[in-house]
């Protein structure tokens, strides 16, 4: 810098520069064969969500029976005074709580409480049913109505906004996905809310979180159903 103008390198001094820093770190990341997948494409791959699945049921199934195996008294003592108490409603807000405010509490909980306290499967279905689908629509409201307010807009920028990053490329199919994977469902209920999507198409993908319920209760059952058959 001359006189405050501006000196281009010379020849000299170019021919002298390190071949790596001459070229623009934008241009060797868009070099052709180095493109990365983006991180929503990641988040939404196929096999990532089947191996994340498989991996939280497998460790739902053990807990399960671990727990039942060691703590069987307390916890059919547990389960009977939560029945007792709260009934098919415990078990509704079991899921309605975390699905609408997005708090880190394992809603399979209450499902376990449930059937282990007397509960039929179908009870238990229905009632975490209706809870985990109201509380996603509470979810969704939430996003929509809130979106501009501190608190809703810090949790929705949790993981640099991804769950708002993947709904912006893939729309009601990222909502499906959260609905019966391990994906965080009430982040996508907000993220949905925030983004406008069309509440009658959410409330219809949502239905898929039926499924979720059904299909871990019934692992949760045999988990119970074999620390029973090892218990006699």
């Amino acid at each position: 810098m001359i006189g405050g103008a501006f000196r281009a390198p010379s020849c000299h001094e170019t021919s002298d520069m390190d071949p790596s820093e001459s070229v623009p770190q934008a241009a060797v990341a868009s070099a052709p064969g180095q493109a990365r997948p983006s991180s929503e494409s990641i988040v939404m791959s196929p096999r990532r969500l089947l191996v994340s699945s498989l991996s939280v049921l497998a460790l739902l199934m053990a807990v399960v029976a671990i727990v039942g195996y060691f703590f069987r008294t307390p916890l059919l003592r547990v389960s009977k005074m939560f029945v007792d108490a709260l009934g098919g409603m415990g078990v509704a807000l079991g899921f309605f709580i975390p699905d609408a405010f997005t708090l880190p509490l394992p809603n399979d909980v209450s499902s376990v409480l449930g059937l282990a306290g007397g509960l039929s499967f179908l009870e238990v279905t229905v009632w975490a049913s209706v809870g985990s689908l109201i509380g996603g629509t509470v979810g969704y409201w939430i996003g929509r109505y809130l979106r501009s307010t501190a608190t809703v807009s810090r949790i929705l920028l949790r993981g640099g906004g991804m769950a708002q990053k993947v709904l912006d490329r893939y729309g009601m199919t990222a909502v499906a996905v959260a609905a019966i994977t391990p994906l965080p469902y009430s982040i996508f209920c907000w993220a949905a809310g925030a983004g406008r999507l069309d509440f009658r198409a959410f409330l219809l993908v949502s239905q898929l979180r039926i499924l979720r319920v059904a299909g871990y209760l019934y692992l949760i059952q045999l988990g119970l159903l074999s620390v029973a058959d090892l218990a006699v």
